[in-house]
């Protein structure tokens, strides 16, 4: 919470902070913590994805969340009850996360459902990322699936201007049949990177079929690395006209 300057000059004059925010609490509480939790409550519920990251609609209920917790006036002294109770809330969030998912992710909702004991809302999330990723990849999405693995590690996607006037989108890898790709930047050959997820690779075993209509020619970056070992090959083998001015030479 904070404060405007003109409401925090009315109270540097008292000798605590704790004498400040009760005096706050007496001047500004208007008794409407239930109105709050109601309204977060209704926010809650009535959150959907709607064709947004599934980060952005997690965050945005775990906020809420966190707010009905810091409300949340139930006590209890036997420990067994409490953690019944924080089991149930526990539930009820998970079954709010996934009523709010687009039908997209009906299958693996479904197969979530039918878990005993049910997931935690954070494994439940983890669930859903992982299909996201399986699906974005099945799409032949790379740039999407990039920005999933941005979001998982916390850093900010990266954007992918087009490169010498060509949409990445028209590159088809000639090893994996793959689109989005080049051959030198497949990940069955130059490794795969730690977010991976490696149980969804079965389905490329049945996708590799030659077609010389759709295979796209390798990335013009590959041409300019074979042009130019070509030329360290040559300046190699035949030396350079005036050894002086060349610095191999040295």
């Amino acid at each position: 919470m904070s404060m405007t300057p003109d409401i925090m000059k009315r109270y540097l004059h008292l000798p605590t902070a704790r004498d400040i925010w009760a005096a706050l609490s007496k001047a500004f509480y208007d008794g409407s913590d239930e109105l709050q939790v109601y309204a977060l409550n209704q926010k809650a519920f009535s959150a959907k994805q709607k064709g947004r990251a599934i980060s952005v609609n997690y965050g945005e209920l775990t906020e809420i969340f966190g707010e009905l917790d810091h409300r949340d006036k139930v006590i209890m002294e036997n420990a067994k009850d409490v953690e019944t109770y924080r089991k149930s809330v526990q539930r009820q969030r998970v079954h709010i996360f996934l009523a709010g998912l687009d039908g997209d992710f009906e299958q693996i909702r479904g197969e979530i459902l039918q878990r005993d004991p049910i997931p935690k809302l954070e494994e439940c999330y983890a669930l859903i990322r992982r299909a996201a990723v399986r699906r974005t990849m099945m799409n032949g999405d790379f740039e999407d699936l990039e920005a999933l693995a941005m979001v998982a590690h916390n850093r900010p996607p990266q954007t992918h201007p087009k490169k010498n006037g060509v949409d990445k989108n028209s590159y088809k890898c000639t090893h994996c049949d793959q689109t989005g790709h080049t051959k030198s930047r497949c990940f069955e050959l130059v490794g795969y990177p730690d977010w991976w997820d490696h149980n969804c690779d079965s389905h490329k075993k049945n996708s590799r079929k030659s077609n010389p209509t759709t295979a796209v020619v390798e990335t013009q970056e590959e041409n300019d690395a074979g042009t130019a070992s070509a030329h360290a090959a040559t300046t190699t083998s035949t030396g350079h006209p005036n050894q002086a001015d060349d610095w191999v030479w040295y």
